[in-house]
């Protein structure tokens, strides 16, 4: 919803898939590869039946807001269907224009699938105008690790904690901690009690750019839009 919120906020035509799509990452990390093959079968058909209805359009780019979804459209090819790059939301109306003034700072975690390619902090502080400091080692969520090793991930967990806590150290007030990824954004959420308070970066910067009641807007844009049924 944020991502939408940011694209028309900029000016872009959106075009939603059918809801509740699945890229099949998931299947495919843990070897379901009957699952898997079904789920890009069927978003690939969705995929070409939408690219065939809007032939007359153009278009610049297929947004995502998670950098595991990016690495599965790509492995299925919706480049190649739709003439254009999978970009991350942010990166992407950033690349458009869109530049908040500098204000205050954040910390930043980097997901293990990154949207940004490993340029987090540079994109936030150029789009959101937010200095980020970025937190080192993994969530310990890592998808669907949680639930298959939750043994692995809870060691995991106590190293995020550490840092966390060690970036904390000097801060008096709670924190704002950005990341790029919704699977990352459960991890994270694990260690509120520190005094973090983890955001989806495409979420703060709805936030930055139209106020707390951006959802409103949102869903006043949202009333007008055009239903077109596969």
């Amino acid at each position: 919803m944020a991502a939408v919120h940011l694209l028309l906020e900029s000016g872009v035509r959106v075009v939603l898939p059918p809801p509740f799509l699945c890229c099949g990452f998931p299947h495919r990390a843990n070897a379901k590869d009957e699952a898997h093959g079904k789920i890009v079968l069927q978003d690939v058909i969705v995929f070409s039946q939408i690219r065939g209805m809007l032939r007359h359009l153009t278009f610049d780019a297929v947004v995502v807001t998670c950098g595991t979804c990016r690495e599965a459209l790509e492995k299925m090819e919706v480049e190649k269907v739709f003439g254009c790059d999978v970009a991350d939301a942010v990166a992407f109306v950033g690349g458009r224009g869109l530049s908040l003034p500098a204000e205050g700072e954040a910390l930043y975690h980097t997901p293990c699938h990154d949207s940004f390619d490993g340029k987090g902090p540079e994109v936030i502080a150029r789009t959101l105008g937010i200095a980020a400091g970025e937190v080192p080692h993994c969530c310990s969520e890592a998808g669907t690790l949680a639930l298959s090793r939750p043994d692995i991930a809870e060691a995991m967990r106590h190293r995020k904690r550490e840092a966390l806590s060690e970036a904390r150290r000097e801060r008096e007030t709670r924190t704002v901690l950005l990341t790029n990824c919704p699977s990352c954004l459960t991890g994270l959420r694990r260690n509120a009690d520190l005094g973090t308070d983890a955001r989806h970066v495409a979420v703060e910067a709805a936030r930055r750019l139209s106020g707390e009641r951006w959802p409103h807007s949102f869903a006043a844009a949202a009333e007008s839009a055009t239903r077109v049924r596969f």
